[in-house]
């Protein structure tokens, strides 16, 4: 018993040995079923490069099991025999998800994608009593072999197929023939794998994808489904900066750019980015990396991974942006005068690309910048006002990928003292007998320190009395009686005195003395007046009754001495005046003569009252009775329905003008009355109020200050005013106090181009007023009202042009002989001279030969369109005809001074030679008081050649659009005549150049370089070259002349436009006229107060290499855009005749005359309409070239300084009244023979 109790404990002992033996077995097998030790996947693996797409195989995850995080680890190699496994005794019931760490590698040029693997569990239902051991089949040094007891049988176990493949690397390779993936799987050969013959590779795969297989060997069970996931294309990823340009200069802006789209989970996606030493990992497709140094390039690079495996890897180098640069240093501002102000300042240590100025008038005013060369340290401000505080700014600028400014540095400036401007609204109010009271309005600027207000007066040239005070308040007294006094108003600002404002000013008598003397005086005078007024009744009554008998007794006479003159065809009108110009305009003369000045049948009666006589500006220019206009009367009062007016029949038209003499001050409420009585909507007004210092009509509208102005129940509205260089219109708005009828409008023409003596040097002005006249008009519109001063002359020369181009577009004909003869029997001395029925003859001869050419802004595409059409293809255009239409004007006038020996060497084109009667003419001697005055009054073509007192310069006085203003076209200057050039500028105060060539040519000079750096001296003038900036096409050069006998130096700006080249055409008009827009700025503005005088200043001079190839395109187009501007219209036939006559060579071909029109045309939008063509003929008229040279220079373009100086003999009537001037008279004519007044 004892025994056998001691051989059951040796067996338990064997029993617990043997399951200890269990125990230790199983930690040994699953040691070994787990292999070594696996590292975990490096976050940085080595440099060694990758297979081109890698990815692990993925157990398919088995329903109803619960998920759970595994750490991947490298399976068993399968080459490594008999790992064994001893069966778990407790069941698992749970899937595995291998989850492998990132692997960024910087180095690396390919990613292995993570594909998600579940393991597929197994479950032992054995109890422990059926437990069996394993016996490994191959040593290791973890397990040793034990001895089973009988009571525990052993089997082996082999482990699980997924712990052997679901890690397994995949190589998939992108077929672009096929557009699919092949994975190359690389199985060993005894793996069994569905679906067939995917042991080595997969086909035809399609990116995004998934693929199932299963997979199975004699060495591991159970057997596992694993899933590959297909990455996608490579090629759809691009790494790309996308940094703003605002940002760039500090930030970095990395980004994957993806091309299409695809179907694989973007939550499969991470990303790593880094530049340099900083990096970011991120789930987003683009980071943005911060704090940079500007102008610095830095590696950056970026990493995509898929599925937890490296998949992309790319690399850039990027360079940050120019950063903010630094402020200038050492800025310093000083006044140079009362308008300019220098700034200086010191380089920062890195030079930037330029420097912004700004200033600003520190009392109020917007900033003004400008932009500097960054290789200047110095800047003139230049038109500032004087005495005025500045704050003045200057900061540094770079461009990169944009502008980047620095900060600023300041200073402030104070600009010199200067004159004064005038005081205002200065009045001057009697007081008393001897005494006067003058005050006056502050001048609107001061331009100093002081204000004191300085008053003069004076008698003859005497200066009686000097008053100083501080506010424009004065009060003058104990003056002599009946006296006239001057007094002069200015300001002193403590440096300068302003100009004075010049008041004129009488005492009265002395009343207290002549009270007794002229009660007496009335008394005796009234009796003696009543008995001379009656002795005048009584005695013009005698007269007017001996005058109706004169009148029928050489009734006939009139009629016997008119011509037969008969009517003109146009075919034949440019022969027939040439016929008639002949011989001094014998036949003109002829047929003027015959015309009776007034036909005596008409009796003139009513003019004649006693009560109406002071209603006629003129004594001897009054109206018929038959067809005077009658105004209603006024309360039965006599004479209230006389007013000095005609009715005038027009061609086919009874009664379409009214001629009338311009108001008097005591007859405008009778000649709105008129307006509206005989419902006129157009005034035509052919005189100025004033000319020549003699009154020609009353200003009988309303100003646009004033705006409204009654004239006896007559209320007259201005609404608006518009000024144009040979005319000005105002839109006028007229109601009947007395009546309940609506207001009308009317429109106002008053043609301003009218000279003071003669006729209209061009009747295209006249043509061009009546378009604008019948503009205006219209069938419903009552007679055209139109008026010089007597109604006759001027008058009767507009309604003359106007009929006849009514007659000649009707019937192809003109009898402008028999209607001045209706005109004469209608009113009298209609037509007053003969220069103005000459005048008459030209306009018809200009209209038919070269018609209408005027177009329209919004017309100008359309007709620009249609003119270029052929028609038939072999014919020239209708713009091609136009061209030939234009006269040459080749040696219409002498060129004596340029052809002389001495003087040739001065030209470089033999061609271009200026006209003797528009050459600019230089002084020798530079006179300290009368600075740029005419050498000569006269401007002929005889005296011009013997004048010694002035040098030669081949430039020329041009019409510009604002008449009288004056442009020079002047040859690019030679080396030996560059003292001439900058005489010439500084004469005739040249504001702007225009510069139009190269310096050279190839080989060949086009001009001299006339300015230099710094100051440059030409005799006594000196020539500093202040700024130089660049502009697209062209460049601005600022230069400052001085002199020693001028005490202020003259700012003049140079424009060299750089696009034009040779005898080609600019390459780019939009900047041409860019560059002409900006210089007008430049210019001075001009003063419509001037009215026709002759400026001795010319603001512009425009030269090219010879000063006509390229100068008188320029000039054209200056002048067409002003033109377009002003009165939207463009008539670039007229501009292009009238330039021509003023030099020789300009707009010579048709290349040059279309550019014209295409620059309109593309500078102004395309608009619908259409224009009428004008008539072609192909013979052409030149008036000027017909008669005597020496007589023709109220035709002609005088330059500022060489007015013309006919006599003063341009009046109308015989004997005016009430002290009105006298009569218009024939001293001057148009471009025809001087003529003999009639008799």
């Amino acid at each position: 018993m004892t025994m056998y109790l001691w051989l059951k404990l040796l067996a338990f002992g064997f029993s617990f040995l043997d399951m200890e033996v269990f125990v230790t077995g199983e930690e040994t097998t699953f040691t070994t079923l787990a292999g070594p030790p696996t590292e975990k996947p490096s976050a940085w693996p080595s440099d060694d490069p990758l297979p081109a797409v890698n990815t692990a195989l993925s157990p398919t995850s088995t329903a109803g099991g619960e998920n759970a995080s595994l750490q991947a680890t490298s399976p068993p190699d399968p080459g490594v025999p008999g790992a064994t496994t001893l069966a778990s005794t407790f069941s698992v019931d749970t899937a595995f998800t291998s989850t492998a760490a990132l692997e960024p590698a910087h180095n690396s040029s390919a990613a292995l994608p993570a594909l998600t693997a579940t393991t597929i569990s197994t479950t032992d239902h054995s109890s422990d009593s059926n437990l069996t051991s394993i016996a490994p089949s191959t040593s290791s040094s973890a397990a040793d072999t034990v001895t089973p007891t009988p009571a525990i049988a052993t089997t082996a176990v082999r482990p699980p197929c997924d712990d052997r493949y679901k890690n397994r690397p995949v190589e998939y390779q992108y077929n672009k023939t096929t557009s699919s993936f092949e994975a190359n799987l690389n199985f060993p050969r005894d793996v069994k794998c569905k679906p067939k013959n995917c042991k080595e590779s997969l086909q035809g795969l399609t990116e995004c994808s998934s693929k199932n297989i299963e997979v199975d060997d004699d060495s591991c069970y159970p057997p596992t489904s694993l899933t590959l996931h297909v990455p996608p294309k490579k090629e759809r990823f691009r790494l790309c900066e996308h940094t703003p340009k605002e940002d760039a200069d500090t930030s970095i802006w990395l980004k994957w750019d993806i091309n299409g789209t695809f179907a694989c989970n973007k939550s499969n996606f991470k990303y790593t980015f880094w530049c340099d030493n900083v990096s970011r990992t991120s789930s987003a497709e683009s980071t943005m990396f911060t704090a940079f140094l500007p102008n610095k390039t830095y590696n950056c690079g970026a990493e995509i991974f898929y599925n937890n495996y490296k998949y992309i890897n790319q690399t850039k180098a990027i360079t940050t942006d120019l950063g903010i640069p630094e402020k200038p240093k050492n800025l310093i501002c000083s006044a140079i005068s009362a308008s300019e102000v220098s700034v200086t300042w010191t380089q920062p240590q890195n030079l930037p690309h330029g420097f912004i100025l700004c200033y600003q008038n520190k009392s109020g005013g917007s900033k003004i910048c400008r932009n500097v060369t960054a290789s200047n340290t110095r800047h003139v401000l230049v038109n500032l006002d004087p005495f005025t505080n500045y704050s003045i700014s200057l900061k540094a600028y770079v461009i990169g990928k944009v502008q980047r400014n620095g900060s600023d540095v300041q200073c402030a400036a104070h600009t010199k003292a200067d004159e004064p401007t005038q005081v205002n609204h200065m009045t001057v109010t009697q007081k008393s007998d001897n005494s006067m009271a003058v005050s006056c309005q502050p001048p609107s600027r001061v331009n100093g320190p002081k204000t004191i207000y300085r008053l003069e007066v004076r008698s003859g040239n005497v200066l009686l009395r000097n008053e100083s005070h501080s506010s424009c308040q004065f009060l003058v007294e104990n003056l002599h009686y009946s006296t006239k006094y001057e007094l002069q108003v200015y300001v002193y600002n403590g440096e300068f005195s302003g100009s004075p404002v010049t008041k004129y000013q009488s005492t009265s008598y002395n009343s207290k003395a002549l009270i007794i003397f002229l009660a007496f005086l009335i008394i005796v005078t009234s009796i003696a007046l009543i008995f001379v007024l009656y002795k005048i009744y009584d005695l013009h009554k005698k007269r007017s009754s001996n005058l109706d008998e004169q009148q029928e007794l050489v009734e006939r006479d009139d009629e016997k001495q008119l011509m037969d003159v008969e009517a003109i065809h146009g075919d034949i009108l440019l022969e027939t005046y040439k016929r008639k110009i002949a011989d001094e305009g014998r036949l003109f003369l002829a047929e003027f003569q015959s015309i009776p000045r007034v036909f005596s049948k008409f009796s003139i009666k009513d003019a004649r009252k006693p009560f109406n006589l002071n209603k006629n500006r003129y004594v001897d220019i009054l109206p018929y009775d038959y067809n005077r206009v009658e105004l209603s009367e006024i309360n039965g009062d006599a004479g209230s329905n006389y007013i000095n007016a005609s009715y005038i029949d027009g061609f086919k038209e009874p009664r379409k003008y009214i001629a009338a003499q311009g108001p008097r001050d005591e007859t405008v409420d009778d000649f709105w009355r008129m307006i509206w009585e005989q419902k006129a909507t157009v005034i035509v007004m052919v005189t100025r109020c004033e000319e020549g210092n003699r009154n020609k009509c009353a200003e009988y509208w309303p100003s646009m200050e004033e705006g409204t102005r009654s004239f006896g129940d007559v209320i007259v509205e201005i609404s608006e005013h518009k000024r144009c260089p040979d005319y000005i219109i105002q839109k006028l708005s007229i109601t009947n106090k007395k009546e309940k009828a609506a207001g009308r409008e009317v429109t106002h023409i008053q043609f301003t181009s009218w000279p003071d003596h003669g006729v209209p040097d061009d009747p295209h002005l006249l043509l061009k007023l009546r378009r604008r006249v019948n503009a205006f008009s219209n069938f419903f519109s009552g007679p055209i009202v139109v008026h010089c001063s007597a109604g006759v002359g001027r008058t009767g020369t507009y309604i003359g042009i106007d009929a006849m181009l009514e007659g000649l577009e009707a019937e192809g004909k003109v009898d402008v002989y028999g209607y001045v003869v209706k005109l004469r029997r209608q009113r009298c001395l209609m037509v007053q001279v003969e220069a103005q029925y000459i005048l008459i003859h030209q306009a018809l001869v200009e209209y038919n030969q070269y018609g209408e050419t005027e177009v329209n802004l919004s017309e100008l595409q359309s007709c620009l369109h249609n003119m270029k059409k052929r028609d038939p293809p072999s014919e020239p255009s209708p713009l091609e005809a136009e061209f030939q239409r234009l006269p040459s004007y080749r040696s219409w006038r002498t060129q004596h001074m340029g052809n002389q020996e001495e003087n040739k060497k001065k030209n470089r084109n033999s061609n271009v030679i200026p006209y003797d009667f528009n050459r600019v003419q230089l002084k020798h001697d530079l006179e300290v008081s009368k600075e740029s005055e005419p050498a000569s009054d006269d401007s002929s073509d005889e005296d011009s050649d013997a004048e010694e007192s002035s040098k030669y310069i081949n430039a020329s006085f041009v019409m510009s659009y604002w008449k009288p203003e004056m442009m020079i076209a002047a040859q690019g200057p030679l080396k030996e005549t560059t003292g001439d050039f900058w005489q010439m500028i500084f004469q005739r105060k040249v504001k702007v150049i225009v510069m139009l060539t190269e310096l050279k040519n190839g080989d060949q000079e086009m001009c001299a370089q006339y300015w230099g750096e710094g100051k440059q001296t030409y005799g006594d003038l000196e020539v500093d070259t202040k700024d130089t900036s660049q502009s697209t096409g062209y460049t601005l050069r600022v230069f400052e002349l001085r002199h020693p006998k001028r005490k202020d130096p003259r700012t003049v700006y140079q424009y060299q436009y750089t696009a034009w080249k040779g005898e080609q055409l600019p390459a780019e008009p939009k900047e041409l006229v860019s560059m002409i827009q900006s210089l007008k700025q430049k210019l001075p503005r001009r003063n419509s107060s001037e009215g026709t005088k002759y400026h001795k200043s010319v603001p512009i001079l425009v030269h090219c290499r010879d000063g006509a190839e390229h100068t008188g395109v320029f000039c054209a187009l200056i002048n067409l855009l002003e033109s377009a501007e002003t009165e939207e219209v463009v008539d670039v036939f007229q501009v292009v005749k009238s330039l021509r006559k003023a030099r020789p060579g300009v707009v010579a071909t048709f290349a040059q005359y279309q550019f014209l029109y295409d620059t309109m045309a593309s500078y102004y939008p395309a608009r619908n309409g259409q224009i009428k063509k004008a008539s072609m003929h192909e013979d052409r008229v030149e008036f000027d070239n017909e008669v005597d040279k020496a007589k023709n220079d109220a035709n002609c373009v005088h330059p500022p300084d060489t007015p013309d100086k006919t006599p003063d003999t341009d009046q109308e009537g015989s004997e005016a009244t009430g002290g009105s001037p006298g009569p218009e008279c024939s001293a001057n004519g148009p471009s025809g023979p001087a003529l003999t007044p009639s008799s």
